[in-house]
């Protein structure tokens, strides 16, 4: 409720959306701007929040931002100013990474993060279609988000999207390398078994100083294979019952980013509508920051209610 709020009063965004514009056009030779980017960006959200097309946002925008006075884009003017802003992000694809990126929400507190990864479907399929008559559209594969989430509160600190062919492993070193360039500070590291090469314990430990909490196959060798701190946690893991090994380890913290996939999708769907790929890895990025934006009020109003208590 919360978060629609947020999102809905346009009266609060007003004079953001107005200061923001004129910093825009402030010293600026030629046509001046009509939106800003916040502006812009809010419109989008709302096409993400309700899986809508630019036509369609543009419409409900326009009809919003009609009530405070302002000018709303047209869907063309959306669609060509959500380019803008996605090339400013970067969506390069190579070698089946379409991005990699750190979210804007630093906190001066030491993070507990988890890694994982899922799949976004590219097919706007019809089960009835499907189930009825036996055709449907053609299947078009996955796009794959490989998400680093704070373990406290929820929030994607840094995130890849990927082909459905990248592994999960390789991607642990670039997205912890995003994230601490962005300024996150990480003391723990949680993942699953799929992390667990000697490469990335040697990262997360002996380059990064952070604890990596990973579990390991039931018949893994007590052995390092050149990561002194991987042959360490194997021991551990080989020498312990796996409920006291949880416990000891604090590993079933690791189900939260877990969860980050089961909250996005259901909020904002697990079906990427876009025709092209680069249109596809746009709409999931706008998912993440979407979440974000969720995981931030939720955020303030339960550190509210603490202050109240």
């Amino acid at each position: 409720a919360a978060f629609a709020e947020a999102a809905f009063s346009v009266w609060k965004w007003k004079d953001i959306f107005l200061g923001e514009l004129e910093a825009m056009n402030r010293g600026k030779v030629g046509r001046p701007y009509r939106f800003c980017d916040s502006e812009i960006f809010w419109a989008m959200s709302l096409q993400s929040l309700f899986s809508m097309t630019f036509r369609e946002a543009a419409g409900v925008a326009g009809a919003l931002l009609e009530l405070i006075g302002l000018d709303a884009p047209s869907y063309s003017r959306l669609f060509e100013r959500s380019r803008m802003l996605a090339d400013l992000m970067g969506s390069d694809p190579d070698d089946g990474i379409f991005v990699i990126r750190a979210a804007p929400c630093r906190t001066g507190r030491v993070r507990s993060v988890g890694i994982d990864s899922s799949g976004f479907n590219l097919s706007d399929t019809s089960l009835w279609r499907e189930n009825k008559w036996g055709v449907g559209p053609e299947h078009r594969g996955w796009l794959k988000l490989h998400a680093l989430s704070d373990t406290d509160t929820g929030e994607i600190i840094a995130y890849a999207v990927t082909t459905d062919r990248v592994g999960d492993s390789p991607m642990l070193v670039p997205v912890l390398d995003a994230a601490a360039a962005a300024g996150h500070r990480i003391s723990r590291v949680y993942a699953d078994g799929a992390y667990s090469s000697a490469a990335n314990f040697r990262h997360v430990c002996e380059e990064m100083g952070s604890e990596f909490v990973t579990s390991f196959k039931n018949n893994t060798l007590v052995k390092s294979y050149g990561a002194m701190s991987r042959g360490a946690a194997v021991r551990l893991w080989c020498s312990l019952p796996y409920s006291e090994w949880v416990e000891r380890t604090g590993y079933g913290r690791r189900w939260k980013c877990e969860c980050v996939f089961s909250d996005i999708k259901r909020m904002l769907g697990e079906t990427l509508r876009a025709h092209s790929t680069e249109g596809a890895v746009r709409a999931l990025m706008l998912k993440v920051s979407v979440f974000n934006q969720y995981k931030a009020v939720r955020r303030g109003n339960m550190e509210e209610k603490r202050a109240q208590a």
